[in-house]
């Protein structure tokens, strides 16, 4: 949910590339060595492979970098680069000036063409120094765990005469910006707010960038708590109204936060965040993202239940919470001015499901619909999360104007 409901099936799977280990290799032949990469068929993932005195492999859209890998040779002109401690690997043969390879894992095979060079992405929305706003690195702390995030500020405005928000990502661990793919969407949407004279700040994920913790023995409540603790940093330094923004997965934590009795914030956005329960949101988006890829509604619901069957066999404290997760006592609980959009191409936070039902549990929100915006707000196709790294775009402009004109007008 990106960053977001996370794309639990297939990029749930290719995650895994992040967890390699191990610096196991052959002599590696001058033909082979170099930079390559290329994208894994249907999944829109980067893959990177360093092939030089040892092998190391990057996976850019999930910003990871540098990751050692095993890499086995067959004569002059094939691999194979094999994933330790999961399962999972890549086998190539050189032919011409490219890499064919196949990307296995957990019984997923994929075509994976690698090129010459790194890979490049065009995203013209990621702001570039110098900025017309200050910009200041802080930290807090909640419940012994510290946090690191940067607050971003108009310049020349006083604290007392401004209104701030808290960022709020969404589920996986993600950095301040929520980068995903190369796309950096909160830093988008700070850059966009400060230039308009509003505050933000947006932070490091647990044990994720400078943020301590450790993230895989967290759930939403405790990702609640590092938001309200956001919250009083803003509240400390004296910014005359503190919001929340906070995207799918955040978007439900801002309600929960605008549900407290006390402490909470004077106003909230969601941005595709989930109303429904957690395990009818994935199973829907499972579902509906099954369809997409031309699957009949018989199929994916079928394709939806096995997938479900496997997730409620994981061990993981964030996932049994999330599950059983239900937003709708918090939708209705909201006190404060809530603006709640969505896209309607969404297949992961599917609006009919979620948007609609803050509108019946919310009746005072301002809940917009957006035709052609996908989970991202980036206007696509399909939908799909395969195209998340194809598209420039990293959030439409339309909805980062409304967003600050609704903010403006609090």
């Amino acid at each position: 949910m990106n960053h977001f409901l996370r794309i639990f099936t297939i990029l749930a799977l290719s995650s895994g590339i992040l967890a390699c280990n191990g610096n196991k290799q052959s002599a590696i032949p001058e033909a082979l060595k170099g930079t390559w990469s290329g994208e894994i068929e249907d999944l829109g993932l980067a893959l990177v492979l360093h092939l030089e005195d040892s092998c190391t492999m990057d996976s850019p859209d999930q910003g990871a970098y540098g990751l050692p890998a095993t890499l086995t040779l067959s004569g002059e002109d094939a691999i194979k680069v094999k994933f330790q401690g999961i399962p999972g690997n890549v086998k190539g043969k050189l032919d011409g000036d490219s890499l064919i390879c196949t990307f296995s894992q957990l019984g997923l095979k994929k075509r994976l063409a690698l090129g010459r060079g790194p890979i490049v992405r065009n995203r013209p929305q990621t702001p570039q120094p110098p900025f017309p706003y200050r910009t200041e690195d802080v930290d807090f702390e909640h419940d012994g765990v510290k946090l690191t995030g940067t607050l971003s500020s108009p310049e020349l405005s006083r604290p007392e005469e401004t209104t701030a928000v808290v960022l709020v990502s969404g589920s996986g661990q993600q950095n301040r910006d929520e980068e995903l793919m190369a796309h950096r969407p909160f830093a988008v949407l700070a850059d966009a707010l400060a230039r308009g004279g509003v505050a933000s700040l947006r932070y490091d994920d647990r044990g994720c960038g400078g943020s301590g913790g450790v993230f895989e023995e967290a759930t939403t409540l405790d990702f609640a708590d590092d938001a309200r603790a956001a919250l009083r940093l803003l509240r400390a330094r004296g910014f005359n109204k503190v919001g929340v923004i906070g995207h799918s997965e955040g978007g439900t934590i801002a309600f929960m936060l605008a549900a407290d009795e006390e402490g909470a914030p004077d106003f909230i956005v969601s941005l595709a965040g989930m109303a429904d329960r957690g395990d009818s949101t994935l199973f829907r988006q499972i579902e509906r993202m099954t369809e997409l890829q031309g699957a009949p509604k018989k199929i994916a619901s079928i394709a939806a239940k096995a997938s479900m069957r496997k997730l409620l066999k994981q061990k993981s404290v964030w996932m049994e919470y999330f599950l059983t997760l239900d937003p709708a006592p918090y939708v209705s609980g909201v006190k404060c001015p809530c603006l709640a959009l969505n896209g309607d191409k969404d297949s992961q936070v599917i609006p009919e499901f979620n948007l609609s039902k803050i509108d019946t549990l919310c009746p005072a929100a301002d809940c917009r619909l957006y035709p052609g915006l996908n989970h991202l707000f980036q206007h696509c196709t399909t939908g799909l999360s395969n195209e998340y790294s194809r598209i420039e775009e990293t959030m439409s402009p339309e909805v980062l104007s409304d967003i600050l004109a609704w903010i403006r007008h609090q």
